[in-house]
């Protein structure tokens, strides 16, 4: 049986997501207002599909050297 998403933690790597709607702040997420790699869009589950954000480097945001 699959366990639901975590919508505090990223699908793809399980890193926390800074969602801000995840955490109850109010306020919208980071990520309704900014552009995310098709390709990271594609490659998150289908079972956390809307139910969970991706990090911002997962979301093609950061290279790899940058800290989320």
């Amino acid at each position: 049986m699959n366990q639901a998403p975590d919508p505090s933690r990223c699908p793809l790597c399980g890193l926390a997501n800074d969602c801000a709607e995840a955490s109850a702040s109010g306020q919208p997420c980071w990520c309704l207002h900014t552009p995310i790699d098709p390709e990271a869009l594609r490659r998150i589950p289908l079972d956390a599909q809307g139910k969970a954000c991706l990090c911002p480097r997962c979301a093609g945001l950061l290279t790899p050297e940058e800290p989320s």
